[in-house]
């Protein structure tokens, strides 16, 4: 039997013998916000915890655990700084999955096959070979939903800061690993009280086929998404340089992200920075191309506390030393025409709610938090070619919640309220 070989395969096997040269690896690279995803041990202390009761004793009070108190957990009204006694750096809250607004009670059962549909998705339509997660517990939460459980796949992580962790996932065939995963954790403002710390970067650097890929996987500050919102206001939800609380926070994060960039993005063939940027980096680079980056000075200046930046990406990517120039990859939705054509227009503009709500139907894209927020970006090797263009993996039917009733004694849980998002990559 002959094996077929890609006729670039030769090409580089000639070039690599003639000149001692390592040559480029085309690899699927892939990133994908698992949503509260947690081990199974940790899972059934979750679940116990929600469905605990509680009680408060008046107006205004705390709901806190009661044996005798007259709701569960998951009866309680959740959301940002919610009245009740939990820490969510530890456990998630209970309404993280919801059928029609209101919380779902979740089951071991349930978790076990959410868990096996993730695989699925992992195996069937992800089929990566690196893949970044962001919202996951522990290394044991990736093993759990990677295919035949991890068996062809290394996997770090990290067990410090709070429950929504990071982590990396590389075939073995495919890569090995150059050193250690390393938390960045200055992405975490640790001078802030540990209440207002948003997550820490995870980095690793892999040797493909002779070359050195260093990867940044990241989960910034959420609630600061795009530029187009606010209606004009420049204090308003969405205005990076504005007051909102959640946009001060990722102002903050802008400056351990370039200093990042710039540092490890030297002594390597390539970067790739990817993961949940919680901001819609399309739109930043639909505005026009002289709006001022900072509200002083150049972005390629020094920092100077006081100045805030307009634009995330235009202040971290300033290409400054030009190692750390990175792309941001086009993203694609292969689906029907109306679905390519909305992810399109959502680049430039923010859809109405009717339009979001076709891309997050079930027969299109399915996850509730479709596009903007999840990237990939790249410093491709030299001689690399045109730059790739990202896809989003449509999770379907499989992105949403149903509650138990009747007819469905166990619940039915969303696989993630992302769709994750790849591409192929010359590393």
């Amino acid at each position: 039997m002959h094996r077929h070989f890609p006729r670039s395969a030769f090409v580089c096997l000639a070039l690599s013998l003639a000149a001692n040269a390592a040559c480029a690896t085309d690899v699927t690279v892939a990133t994908w916000n698992l949503g509260w995803h947690l081990d199974t041990p940790l899972a059934t202390r979750w679940i116990a915890a929600c469905g605990q009761r509680f009680s408060k004793s008046g107006t205004g009070e705390l709901w806190r655990p009661d044996p005798n108190g007259p709701k569960t957990g998951w009866q309680l009204r959740w959301g940002r700084d919610a009245k009740i006694e939990w820490d969510i750096g530890q456990l998630p809250p209970c309404d993280v999955w919801q059928s029609r607004h209101k919380p779902v009670a979740v089951t071991e059962s349930a978790l076990a096959k959410h868990r096996q549909q993730i695989a699925e998705v992992l195996t069937t339509k992800v089929n990566a070979d690196v893949i970044a997660f962001q919202e996951v517990s522990s290394v044991q939460a990736v093993r759990e939903v990677l295919p035949d459980g991890g068996r062809d796949y290394e996997v770090c992580g990290f067990t410090s800061h709070k429950v929504q962790r990071l982590a990396f996932a590389w075939r073995r065939k495919v890569a090995t690993a150059v050193g250690t995963c390393e938390v960045y954790a200055p992405l975490a403002l640790p001078e802030r009280p540990v209440k207002e710390q948003p997550r820490p970067g995870l980095s690793v650097a892999l040797r493909i086929g002779g070359k050195v890929t260093r990867f940044l996987t990241v989960h910034l500050k959420s609630a600061c998404v795009s530029p187009l919102e606010g209606g004009g206001n420049g204090n308003g939800r969405g205005q990076l340089a504005g007051n909102d609380p959640a946009c001060t926070v990722l102002q903050a994060q802008l400056p351990p992200l370039e200093t990042w960039l710039q540092e490890r993005s030297q002594g390597v063939d390539a970067v790739v920075m990817l993961g949940d940027f919680n901001r819609n980096i399309a739109h930043e680079a639909s505005l026009p191309a002289n709006t001022p980056v900072r509200s002083r000075g150049l972005a390629t200046d020094a920092y100077v506390p006081g100045v805030r930046s307009t634009s995330l990406w235009r202040e971290v990517n300033d290409g400054v030393p030009a190692a750390s120039l990175l792309t941001a990859l086009d993203t694609a939705c292969p689906l029907d025409e109306e679905s390519t054509r909305l992810c399109k227009d959502a680049k430039a503009r923010v859809l109405d709610p009717s339009e979001m709500e076709r891309l997050t139907d079930a027969k299109a894209l399915g996850c509730r938090n479709p596009i903007g927020l999840d990237h990939i970006t790249v410093h491709l090797p030299a001689g690399s070619g045109p730059v790739p263009t990202a896809e989003k993996v449509a999770l379907g039917f499989l992105g949403r919640t149903l509650g138990a009733d009747d007819r469905r004694p166990e619940p039915l849980l969303a696989v993630s309220d992302h769709c994750p998002l790849k591409a192929r990559l010359p590393l």
